[in-house]
């Protein structure tokens, strides 16, 4: 499978934003050190002994100095990552499920400290295995746009062809009647935009939802196109969906249908 390019963000501005984050969380730590201190102070004079008056800090909130700090950094450091991950553009370059594990990891805190050099290792790591990461997400959106099961003549057992009926993708919203895409499935719309962008070899969508979201909820009747697709909304929820590239089509068809699945099916 061919490589692609990504438009990272410039390394200066990265560096600026670790660099910033760092001094930051610095910061709250002298904060919360002086807080206490104070608080500390407060405590010896007035009361000789420690107790429960004079915090420095709100009431409901039990904490200060270290761990106060520490519990905060650690949110900050969530948000930074965050934020690094999204302006590296790494979330678009990944299938559904490597998305919801590295999202998992930044909650839980699990990434390391956020450093020049770690942010330089997992873009390096990223890029090395760019293809695979790729390759995952094309089979990702062909079992999407092949759901088991189907009743639709359209939706081919083995192969896409030119059409594809998607069941619960879309819904009536209340702003004008208009439609608007189910919230439980704006994932996979993303990155069925998003596999076609980068098997074009655009990169990834530009935009947090991508064009064919962007285009459903902006339509008055329902109906339109992108660069890639002809959409058509149902009252009872179906998304008709035409593919405007065949060639594009060929090479899902190649990577993810045909022999794999009659293979998987013996």
């Amino acid at each position: 499978m061919s490589t692609f390019t990504t438009d990272i963000a410039k390394r200066e501005t990265l560096t600026t934003m670790i660099g910033t984050y760092q001094q930051a969380t610095s910061m709250v730590e002298q904060a919360y050190a002086i807080l206490e201190q104070a608080e500390k102070s407060l405590r010896y004079v007035f009361l000789d002994a420690p107790g429960y008056r004079f915090s420095v800090i709100e009431r409901n909130s039990t904490d200060v100095g270290s761990n106060a700090s520490k519990a905060i950094n650690a949110n900050l450091k969530k948000d930074a990552w965050a934020i690094i991950v999204e302006r590296m553009e790494l979330r678009r370059m990944l299938s559904i499920q490597r998305r919801t594990e590295l999202d998992s990891q930044i909650e839980k805190g699990e990434l390391p400290d956020l450093t020049d050099e770690n942010v330089l290792a997992l873009f390096e790591t990223s890029a090395a295995n760019v293809n695979t990461y790729l390759e995952e997400a094309v089979h990702e959106v062909f079992d999407y746009l092949r759901p088991p099961q189907s009743k639709f003549k359209t939706n081919t057992e083995f192969e896409l062809g030119k059409r594809v009926i998607l069941t619960w993708q879309v819904e009536k919203g209340w702003s004008r009647g208009k439609f608007r895409v189910n919230y439980h499935r704006e994932k996979y719309l993303t990155a069925l935009d998003n596999v076609f962008h980068m098997i074009d070899g655009k990169g990834p969508v530009k935009t947090y939802h991508g064009p064919l979201y962007n285009a459903i909820t902006d339509s008055m009747d329902g109906t339109g196109s992108t660069d890639y697709f002809k959409f058509r909304c149902c009252i009872n929820g179906n998304l008709h969906l035409e593919f405007l590239k065949p060639a594009l089509v060929a090479r899902l068809n190649a990577v993810a249908g045909g022999n794999r699945l009659r293979n998987d099916d013996v």
